[in-house]
C-alpha cells in the first residue's frame, strides 16, 4: 500500500472509531463492527467499489486476453426477423421515394415489439448494423430531427436505421428464410376500371381491389368476402377504417385518431394497426405503419394456392 494511502487509512480507521464512539453514546463499538465500516468506507473511497468504470469492470481482465470459448465463437445469434424485415422496409422506402433514411427511422417500441432484446439492440450498434438516435421533432419541422446519444443506452424516443453494412446483413438473413406470405399494394384504379392481377390470383374473381367499410353492420369485407366483423365497439379500430372508406380507400393515410394527452400517439396507432390485423374471418388484408408512426398503409395478402 502507498504511503500516503495507507496514512489515509489510518486517519480514516480513527475516524471510524470516533464516530462508532459518538453514536453508541460513549460505549466503544465493538472491534469487528469498526473495522468492517472502516473496510466499507475504504472500499468505496478508494474508488474499489466503483464496479462499472468507464464502460469496464472494475479489476476485470482485459477482454482481448480472455479466452473465449469456441463454442461462443461459433454460434449464431440472429436478431428477430421480423424487426430485420421492418428496418429493411424501411430503408427501402427511403429510396423510393427520395427521402434520407432517418425519415423513415423505425422506433425502439417498434423493434421491441417485434422481438428485439436490449441485447439484440447492443449487438446491432455494437455490430455496426444500425444506427440510433433520439428524436426530438416538433411541430412544424419539415423534417423528423434526431438528437445523438450514448450508442448503448436507448431511450423510449429512439429510432433505428440500417447501415450498409446492415442492409446487406438483413438481406443475408431475410434471403434464407421461408417465404412469407406476399402482399401486394392496391393499384390505384377507380372502380369501373380493369382489376389488377392480385385480386385474381388472390382467388377474388371479379370482386372489388378496394375494401369496403360498412360501419353500420361493422363490417369489412373485400368484395363480397366478409373479412372482419366487430361484434363489440373497438372505436381506434374503426376510426382507421371509417378514415380509409371516407377517402375511398387510397394507399396511405395519415394517422386519424384524435390525441390524447395521457398517451403516445405511435405507440397507440402502432398497436391499434396490430389488432386490425388480428381475429380476420378471412385473412385478405393487411394493414402496417408506413414508418413515420404517422400514417396507416393497407394491402392485399396473396394467399397461397392450396391453403
Amino acid at each position: 500500500m502507498p504511503v500516503l494511502e495507507e496514512e489515509a487509512a489510518i486517519c480514516l480507521l480513527a475516524a471510524v472509531d470516533s464516530l462508532g464512539s459518538i453514536l453508541s453514546g460513549g460505549a466503544a463499538m465493538p472491534t469487528g463492527q469498526a473495522r468492517f465500516t472502516f473496510f466499507l468506507v475504504y472500499w468505496r473511497l478508494s474508488g474499489r467499489g466503483d464496479m462499472i468504470s468507464n464502460g469496464h469492470p472494475h479489476h476485470a481482465a482485459d477482454p482481448r486476453t480472455v479466452q473465449i470459448p469456441q463454442e461462443v465463437l461459433d454460434s449464431q445469434c440472429t436478431p428477430a426477423r421480423g424487426a430485420l424485415r421492418e428496418l429493411l422496409a424501411a430503408h427501402h422506402y427511403s429510396l423510393q421515394v427520395g427521402r434520407d433514411v432517418w425519415d423513415f427511422a423505425v422506433t425502439v417500441h417498434e423493434l421491441r415489439f417485434s422481438g428485439l432484446t436490449e441485447s439484440d439492440l447492443r449487438w446491432l450498434v455494437c455490430e455496426e448494423l444500425v444506427q440510433h438516435a433520439c428524436e426530438v421533432t416538433r411541430i412544424g419541422d419539415h423534417n423528423r430531427q434526431f438528437q445523438t446519444t450514448h450508442p448503448l443506452v436507448f431511450t423510449a424516443q429512439d429510432c433505428f436505421i440500417l447501415t450498409d453494412r446492415g442492409c446487406d446483413y438483413a438481406r443475408s438473413i431475410l434471403d434464407h428464410e421461408p417465404a412469407p406470405p406476399r402482399v401486394a399494394a392496391p393499384a390505384p384504379t377507380t372502380q369501373d376500371e380493369e382489376q389488377p392481377a392480385e385480386a385474381s390470383r388472390n382467388g377474388l374473381g371479379n370482386s372489388p381491389s378496394r375494401p369496403h367499410w360498412e360501419s353500420d353492420r361493422h363490417e369489412l369485407r373485400l368484395g363480397s368476402i366478409l373479412v372482419k366483423q366487430f361484434k363489440w365497439p373497438a372505436i381506434n379500430q374503426e376510426t382507421i377504417l371509417a378514415a380509409f372508406q371516407e377517402e375511398d380507400w387510397p394507399f396511405r393515410i395519415d394517422d386519424p385518431l384524435p390525441p390524447q394527452p395521457d398517451q403516445d400517439a405511435k405507440r397507440r396507432l402502432s398497436d391499434t394497426i396490430k389488432c386490425l390485423n388480428r381475429k380476420q374471418k378471412t385473412p385478405l388484408l393487411h394493414f402496417r405503419g408506413d414508418g413515420t408512426g404517422e400514417g396507416v398503409i393497407w394491402e392485399i395478402v396473396e394467399r397461397v394456392s392450396g391453403t
